[in-house]
């Protein structure tokens, strides 16, 4: 453990520490092989938006090609016919060439626009065609002349954002399918680069995007609204018809042996007909996860959430170490909240608002604790923050899917599990976060313009409001900041009061039961971090804490001033979480660590 105390300060300076890193991925999952120039083979990987993973069949050697100083974004990979490995990252997204002789090429960026990837697809013609995001841009290398080029945008709409997917048919044909604001498919022509929406009207009203798929046969074909199947020609499709898709070509051969994954303990697994598997030991070091979110105190243990993927963990104080979970949120991408109740832990994750629970104090049982009692809310993807009502159940908002406007507000019965859902109870709005008003039995939200994902506003400001949790609904609704278009998290203060944040750096202070807003502020700090606001801690002294830019900052809700109380580079990013514990120390994530603060000054 290193500590680290904040300099220019004297002996009752607070102080940093890094506690470590709460999960290292040591399994790689291998997608292509290639060969090399002076004999044998490297099998492929990635570090999750950061790197290719090299490994050497010959004697396990592994080596990283880094793209993170062009932007963390997905990778596409792809094997080139003369040896070469071919991928696409960064940001905007770039063309790179592996070669058999260990040589890396920057290929460069054929589209300004593009941040963001789903697949990439390599046709009959050896050309590696790749469908990005926010401008729904194709882009495509040449994988003999290792020369790339943009088609741009391939739908005529706006509000069309993503290429989904790309697959090139047999006789050359590109298609995209494209969404997510509603569906389309569009063929391309390779040469000119000529294109035309596909769908039929009535294919074209969900929100989303089509699977497609390459067909035995060699024709692409789809799946849209309703289940609905197709065969894409260039000009149409023909509805109702279907074909098995065509194997993909062995790209994990090397030579007569099938490369498998490298496992927790290291070793790349290799088959081969009629032959003994080959154990094949590996440097591979394994890749951190990186801590999205700190979410509650509970037994001695702080727990938190990674991201890419979602794995739970629980810190335990006393003892200084991470201590051993299940996994409580299998198959997950981001884990958002970790929410302590008298019956056990509560999750809520991305994507979908997938919900679990655990009892971290009874036995493990397999598919009863932990257990998954939500696989997901439809239309809805991000399940910000838990919070206890007043009626004793759980409620979060939500970000809806990808393309979509309106939240919902989500209600769970602790006893029963019962989950209840009100969408859009705001119009065209996310819901972000909730804060229980007892005195009223009502809760206090915040909204958002913004929906999931590449959707486009319809309203000009956000609202807060105030649901009656026994006759569901909402019973005011107001603007706390003129103008906002983003409110963030509220928390209730000692007074009675709700202090709550906006996008922006305003803060505000509403009293819940005469329903006005009885002071406006700007804070100390911009660009909050992700939850923005801590829950009252009996340590603080009254003070609500919160963490922006490098800062931990505190609002004094009686004076009806902010302060910065420290300020620290592990506390930079926009994700991590953190949380204040009852003894007044701030547990936060920084990159893949757990870091701890302690020594803040909380008096007035």
């Amino acid at each position: 453990m290193s500590a680290a105390t904040l300099a220019g300060a004297a002996s009752a300076a607070p102080v940093f520490e890094n506690l470590g890193e709460p999960f290292v991925e040591r399994e790689l999952s291998i997608g292509m092989v290639t060969p090399r120039a002076q004999g044998g083979y490297i099998a492929w990987g990635q570090r999750k938006r950061t790197s290719v993973v090299g490994v050497d069949l010959q004697d396990g050697h592994t080596f990283e090609l880094d793209i993170s100083r062009y932007g963390r974004t997905n990778i596409q990979m792809a094997p080139a016919a003369d040896g070469s490995l071919v991928y696409y990252a960064g940001s905007p997204g770039r063309f790179f060439r592996y070669t058999t002789a260990g040589e890396t090429v920057d290929i460069g960026a054929p589209f300004d626009n593009a941040s963001y990837t789903l697949q990439g697809f390599v046709g009959p013609d050896e050309r590696f065609y790749v469908g990005t995001y926010p401008e729904a841009a194709l882009v495509v290398c040449d994988l003999r002349t290792w020369k790339a080029h943009s088609y741009g945008r391939i739908s005529d709409d706006v509000a069309q954002k993503y290429i989904t997917t790309v697959i090139v048919a047999d006789d050359g044909t590109i298609y995209c399918s494209v969404g997510l604001e509603h569906h389309e498919v569009w063929s391309v022509v390779p040469g000119d680069g000529s294109r035309r929406q596909i769908l039929p009207k009535e294919l074209t009203t969900a929100q989303g995007a089509p699977r497609l798929w390459l067909g035995a046969d060699g024709q692409v074909y789809g799946r849209g609204a309703g289940n609905r199947d197709f065969r894409c020609r260039p000009d149409g499709v023909d509805l109702d018809q279907t074909a098995e898709a065509r194997p993909l070509a062995g790209r994990r051969q090397a030579g007569e042996w099938t490369v498998g994954s490298i496992g927790n303990d290291g070793v790349l697994t290799l088959t081969a007909e009629g032959r003994e598997p080959r154990r094949l030991q590996t440097d591979y070091s394994g890749r951190a996860l990186e801590v999205y979110s700190v979410g509650c105190e509970r037994g001695g243990r702080i727990y938190g959430g990674t991201v890419f993927p979602g794995r739970a963990f629980a810190y335990d104080i006393a003892k200084g170490a991470f201590a051993d979970l299940p996994e409580v949120t299998p198959k997950v991408i981001q884990i958002y909240d970790l929410f302590s109740h008298a019956k056990g832990l509560f999750a809520a994750s991305y994507m979908g608002c997938i919900l679990d629970f655990f009892d971290p104090e009874a036995p493990v049982v397999a598919g009863t604790n932990p257990r998954r009692f939500k696989a997901s809310i439809s239309g809805q993807e991000r399940p910000v923050q838990w919070e206890a009502g007043p009626d004793g159940c759980l409620y979060f908002g939500t970000t809806p899917a990808k393309g979509r406007l309106g939240g919902a507000l989500v209600r769970v019965d602790p006893e029963t599990f019962a989950v209840t859902t009100w969408p859009k109870i705001l119009t065209d709005q996310s819901i972000n976060y909730l804060c229980s008003v007892p005195q009223t039995r009502e809760l206090f939200g915040t909204g958002s313009i913004s929906g999931g994902t590449s959707a486009i506003p319809t309203q000009k400001e956000a609202d807060c409001f105030l649901w009656d949790v026994a006759g569901e609904k909402v019973v005011w609704q107001g603007r706390p900041l003129p103008g906002t278009t983003t409110y963030l998290r509220a928390v209730p203060a000692a007074n009675g009061l709700i202090v709550g944040v906006a996008a922006g750096g305003g803060w505000f202070l509403f009293d819940p039961v005469t329903r006005e807003t009885v002071h406006r502020g700007e804070l100390p700090v911009s660009g909050l971090r992700f939850p923005c606001l801590s829950d009252l801690s009996p340590a603080t002294n009254g003070l609500v804490i919160g963490v922006g830019e490098s800062a931990v900052f505190a609002i004094d809700t009686e004076a009806r001033t902010t302060k910065v109380l420290a300020r620290h580079d592990s506390l930079r990013g926009g994700m991590g979480g953190f949380l204040l514990s009852a003894d007044g120390t701030l547990y936060y994530g920084s990159a893949t660590a757990l870091w701890r603060c302690r020594g803040l000054d909380f008096s007035r």
